[in-house]
């Protein structure tokens, strides 16, 4: 390759007549192409059925002028191409100077192009009186290539080359030794919206090196091939490649051969069938060859990988219809289902990752990460997967002796809005959550039990589904109790001691939470009459302990009448200090038996049949 000449290459679909096998590997199969001769020819481009190209061979149809550093012709534009279209093309660019690398954009009405500085017939020349490379672009409309014009970065102090556009349109990739790069020369790409551009932006070190790194081309994969002179190679250039995920390159990985080679090899690009099977071209000057440049055809004996699998429930049941969401190599949300048999297959790109979405409305929803690397002769990997049975509420009401109570029935509401009614087994009720909870949702659970010969209890569930399957709660949570008088309820709900400012009843804040839950219980239990009772301890006389206590309770029961709605659920009555359950003789307690004494108890004294 004759190092002043930068080049590039793009193309959409791999036509193009191969003369012999040239070189074979296991992963690779190399072809030369029938358009080389005993000149150079490089930087091929497919344009639909032909072929574009660069060479120093003269073309009688076209002038050619000498070069007087090699003594051969300046280097143009070629096709084998019959197309008017591109017939004018290699007429507007072709210039008396080198012209070289070009690339299309999708709609093949845009090119860029390399060239020597010569614009509007004047040279540009640098203090070393040398013309540097610039890049140039051209627009076909109305039926003819415009004016050239001409790159914003153009320079005469250095070169601007390997024009490559990315398949969105969104950036210019190219290669320069401007000021401030890395190496000889680097990789650059620059935002082009329309004909407005960005800044431009070195690729950096997971890129560029010390040395000269080329002819960029960026797949439909979003993956970066160049060419690098970096130490430590097969040869003089060789071909690397970078993935691109969220605008970053990767680490840059060498091509094996027969792709690379001791010589120069450059020019790389790649094409992805609907298949998977991919192909593509490069050039070289590589022993064997016919000129100095040669244009080679490269295929991969790599098959396409696939992903598949059988999806199936916990209990090995096939799950047909299943949907199954995955993200393609280009980022793009594909959804297939699992055929009669449970089975799904799709297509995927090597050395990759995958997740995939799995749903059915009888299962849990799930996802997982799927590495797709594999051996390069592998043409499967296989996932199976197990859906989850939506979670499945388990509740034993039992007994104070643990035991299991049938023909109670269960009533749930889940996040205000009723879901189930039942009649406990011996097994208890299993509820299965509505399919429109997943993993991570929050629950609110209202679950209430009744029987006849019960108290009735609801209790409060607040949850995070973190799981499919089976979700039991122990027992003690839905322990329910025989209904029976002189039951002192603070036995069965969590009661804390009811305080009083010193010497008077009024309902303190603190009490009037206690007070709520026996509100609650109450009205749960619409059957059941309670006696609420107040205590004193044995300290001042008779009556003011008894006048006292009979106020309190008397003031806590009206409290809770306000909050029933048979308010002869609960009276209050004082007893001062004549049911101490610390006896002290003469009055002689502790503090703590004191304390034990000042109480108000919740008693059961009637059931309504």
């Amino acid at each position: 390759m004759k190092k002043a000449v930068y080049i590039v290459l793009t193309f959409c679909v791999l036509i193009i007549g191969i003369e012999r096998a040239d070189s074979q590997s296991d992963r690779y199969s190399i072809y030369s192409s029938d358009i080389n001769s005993e000149m150079s020819e490089y930087a091929s481009v497919l344009y639909d059925n032909s072929v574009i190209y660069i060479s120093d061979k003269k073309d009688i149809s076209l002038f050619s002028a000498e070069d007087e550093t090699t003594g051969r012709a300046f280097h143009d534009v070629f096709s084998d191409s019959d197309d008017p279209k591109v017939r004018l093309l290699l007429s507007a660019i072709n210039s008396k100077f080198h012209e070289g690398p070009l690339c299309f954009s999708k709609d093949k009405n845009l090119v860029f192009f390399t060239g020597s500085a010569y614009y509007q017939k004047n040279k540009r020349y640098n203090s070393n009186n040398r013309m540097n490379l610039q890049i140039f672009y051209i627009v076909y409309e109305n039926g003819a290539w415009g004016e050239i014009k001409e790159f914003p970065l153009n320079s005469v102090d250095y070169s601007v080359a390997h024009p490559c556009l990315s398949g969105d349109g969104r950036y210019l990739y190219f290669a320069s030794d401007m000021p401030g790069g890395k190496g000889a020369s680097d990789i650059y790409r620059i935002p082009f919206n329309n004909f407005v551009w960005g800044k431009p932006e070195n690729l950096g070190d997971e890129i560029n090196t010390s040395k000269s790194e080329l002819f960029p081309f960026i797949s439909d994969l979003n993956v970066l091939y160049f060419s690098s002179g970096e130490d430590g190679g097969y040869g003089g250039l060789d071909i690397y490649r970078s993935v691109i995920e969220n605008n970053h390159f990767k680490f840059r990985e060498r091509l094996e051969p027969p792709l690379n080679s001791e010589a120069d090899d450059f020019a790389f690009s790649i094409v992805t069938s609907e298949s998977g099977e991919e192909s593509g071209m490069f050039s070289s000057n590589r022993a064997g060859g016919k000129g100095s440049d040669d244009v080679y055809i490269w295929n991969s004996n790599v098959k396409p990988l696939k992903i598949r699998g059988v999806v199936t429930d916990a209990g090995g049941n096939i799950v047909k219809d299943a949907l199954i969401v995955y993200k393609d190599a280009k980022g793009k949300a594909v959804s297939i289902r699992t055929d009669v048999q449970g089975k799904y297959k799709f297509e995927a790109q090597r050395n990759s990752y995958y997740n995939i979405s799995v749903s059915h409305k009888d299962y849990f929803d799930n996802d997982y990460d799927v590495s797709s690397k594999t051996d390069d002769m592998n043409e499967f990997i296989d996932f199976n997967i197990v859906m989850e049975d939506h979670p499945v509420f388990v509740i034993k009401p039992v007994d104070e002796a643990g035991i299991t109570i049938t023909g109670m029935k269960v009533s749930i509401n889940c996040d205000g809005e009723d879901a189930y009614t039942g009649v406990s087994a011996i097994d208890g009720i299993s509820w299965e959550f509505p399919a429109v909870y997943q993993r991570g949702d929050s629950v609110n659970l209202m679950i209430s039990f009744s029987k006849k010969g019960y108290l009735n209890k609801k209790i409060v569930v607040n949850m995070v589904i973190e799981n499919g399957g089976e979700i039991v709660i122990p027992g003690e949570n839905f322990m329910c109790v025989k209904a029976e008088e002189k039951l002192e309820i603070s036995k069965i709900i969590d009661l804390q001691p009811i305080y009083y400012d010193l010497a008077k009843w009024d309902i303190r804040e603190d009490a009037a939470i206690e007070l709520d839950k026996v509100i609650e219980f109450l009205n749960n239990n619409p059957d059941v009459v309670i006696e609420l009772s107040s205590h004193t301890d044995c300290r001042g006389s008779d009556y003011s302990n008894l006048q006292l206590s009979d106020k309190r309770a008397k003031s806590a029961a009206d409290y809770i009448k306000k909050g029933i709605s048979n308010q002869n659920q609960i009276y209050g009555k004082g007893y001062g200090e004549s049911k101490p359950i610390n006896n002290c003789p003469d009055c002689n307690c502790s503090e703590e038996e004191h304390a034990g004494n000042r109480r108000t108890e919740f008693t059961i004294v009637k059931i309504s049949k």
